[in-house]
């Protein structure tokens, strides 16, 4: 699958993206490193997986991204999750003023 096409099936946003609130994923950059984060957590292979299957049933999903991630890391995102049948995640730059915990403190 082109990259392309993978962007555009990750990036639609719907208005009406579900009664139910979003998970939201933080990107925590890192050199060198692309890690993801739930709740001040680290985003294990196995709890993604497992949450990978309620967004691939419609469960809402917000990836937040710090201004310093990479491309290649965000590319990374959408292949892992169209790999795992994610069809639909909003993309959405991290606030400036984004409270400290919800990186876990490594910024």
């Amino acid at each position: 699958m082109s990259p392309s096409l993978a962007l555009t099936l990750l990036l639609q946003v719907g208005g009406n993206a579900g009664q139910t609130m979003a998970d939201e994923i933080l990107v925590v950059a890192k050199p060198r490193k692309c890690d993801l984060s739930v709740a001040g957590r680290t985003l294990r292979s196995r709890e993604f997986k497992a949450r990978a299957a309620e967004w691939a049933a419609g469960r809402p999903v917000r990836v937040v991204v710090p201004t310093d991630a990479r491309t290649r890391c965000l590319a990374k995102i959408m292949f892992h999750l169209h790999d795992n049948g994610v069809t639909r995640a909003e993309f959405v730059a991290e606030s400036v003023d984004a409270p400290a915990a919800m990186d876990g403190g490594g910024k």
